[in-house]
């Protein structure tokens, strides 16, 4: 668990302390170790994937869904903070939407490019992605209960801005969620200062509140480790074909049926001087 960007609020109930100062210290370290037991087994644990690749041939555009999952049930997503990493001379991000039902994007995400791209295993510069999804209006979208069940609740897209990563029949880019492999309790990005990636569900008890989760990423072909300078570096696990073939602009089929009648014609006059 970790701190929360989003909409969640903290209550303070009195403790009624006994007369006798003696019994103070225990029943207080006893209240303190349970309370702190009952959080850490109570937090749902939600995952967060990115799944299904598409490639858009005449627009030269890459989404993946983004998936997400819980271990208990009747769990609804309240809200992420949506933050990743990818390569800029790779990807360009377009926007995210086809969102499910009560969800959206407040506001645009903040894009900063920079240097540190040898600590992903990155060839080119990162370029991270700060925004979130919330909870905006009423859904009846529950997190489905681990295994290979996952609910898709928006999709994110990137131009392909690379020329090498076109016509090409594996394309692996790497998305990197902002989640260290093993985030403290405060400031598990990879910046400093930085949360990572967040998420809370709706509060069962108060359906305007939110609570906080453990949250687990699933990150795209990337892993932890590896890198001796940094923290992880790219595999090729979920690729998807860029090769798209020639495919002529409707506006020159006259032109092409032209020469093509020319040249049936050119070959059918030299057969007749030939006999």
């Amino acid at each position: 668990m970790k701190t929360s960007l989003m909409n969640k609020t903290v209550k303070h109930d009195r403790l009624n302390v006994p007369n006798s100062w003696r019994v103070f210290p225990a029943m207080l370290i006893l209240l303190l170790f349970s309370g702190v037991l009952a959080t850490a087994q109570s937090l749902p644990v939600v995952s967060v994937r990115f799944n299904n690749p598409q490639f858009d041939c005449p627009t030269q555009t890459y989404c993946l869904d983004v998936e997400f999952q819980s271990t208990t049930a009747d769990d609804t997503l309240f809200g992420i903070n949506l933050r990743f990493f990818y390569d800029d001379n790779i990807l360009e991000y377009l926007g995210t939407s086809d969102f499910a039902m009560g969800y959206s994007m407040p506001e645009p995400p903040e894009i900063t490019t920079g240097g540190g791209g040898v600590f992903f295993g990155l060839a080119g510069p990162p370029e991270w992605v700060n925004g979130s999804v919330q909870l905006t209006s009423e859904t009846d979208i529950e997190l489905p209960v681990g295994g290979d069940n996952w609910v898709k609740l928006f999709k994110i897209c990137f131009h392909v801005d690379d020329p090498a990563s076109l016509q090409i029949k594996n394309f692996c880019p790497s998305i990197i969620w902002d989640l260290q492999e093993d985030p403290p309790e405060i400031g598990g990005g990879f910046l400093p200062g930085d949360d990572g990636v967040v998420m809370t569900v709706v509060d069962p008890a108060n359906q305007t509140e939110s609570m906080a989760t453990t949250e687990v990423v699933v990150q795209f072909n990337w892993v932890y480790g590896g890198n001796p300078n940094g923290y992880g570096h790219p595999v090729s696990e979920v690729c998807t074909s860029t090769f798209c073939g020639y495919i002529i602009p409707v506006s020159n089929w006259a032109l092409f049926l032209g020469i093509g009648l020319m040249f049936v014609a050119t070959l059918f006059i030299y057969r007749r001087r030939m006999s």
